[in-house]
């Protein structure tokens, strides 16, 4: 019997147990749980309805915040899709091409940073339960009231790697 259709595939990854990059939200779903120790992130619940996650995130010694946080594989998507900016803390996403997204919404743009998530995972994995190096960086920054994003720039500048984020 002919096949109709055919799977899509994102371009080569090779990042841990994912071989290509994600083309949906579910990749992108995938890999927020295989990185979100990266992101200093608990996950206390997954669900299919919005918002599709809640996390917890240290903001203080003995202090945690509850986090709402959507999938979406392009950000823009959570625009098209209705849902409240004042009801989600953050949005995960591939690709961030929403220019108007909120300020008060912090967006985890995966393709931006996995690339540098593979040596800061490893690095995680060799600490043996004490905190990194990456961990107490991103823990300091947090606690300032940084981003993801802007605390792996601060990162590659510090470690001089340079480059776009």
């Amino acid at each position: 019997m002919p096949r109709t259709s055919r799977r899509v595939y994102g371009d080569s990854l090779s990042f841990k147990s994912l071989s290509r990059a994600p083309v949906n939200e579910l990749g992108v779903v995938y890999l927020f749980g295989v990185l979100h120790d990266v992101f200093g992130l608990e996950i206390e619940s997954i669900q299919a309805g919005f918002p599709d996650c809640i996390a917890r995130r240290k903001v203080a010694e003995g202090r945690w915040e509850e986090l709402r946080i959507e999938f979406e594989f392009a950000s823009k998507s959570f625009l098209t899709h209705g849902h409240d900016p004042a009801q989600t803390d953050i949005i995960v996403c591939w690709l961030h091409d929403w220019r108007g997204c909120p300020a008060n919404v912090e967006v985890i743009e995966l393709s931006s940073l996995v690339k540098d998530a593979e040596s800061l995972s490893r690095e995680i994995r060799s600490s043996h339960k004490k905190l990194s190096d990456w961990q107490l960086f991103a823990q300091k920054h947090r606690l300032a009231g940084r981003s993801f994003p802007e605390i792996s720039r601060l990162w590659k500048e510090q470690k001089g790697l340079g480059g776009e984020s």
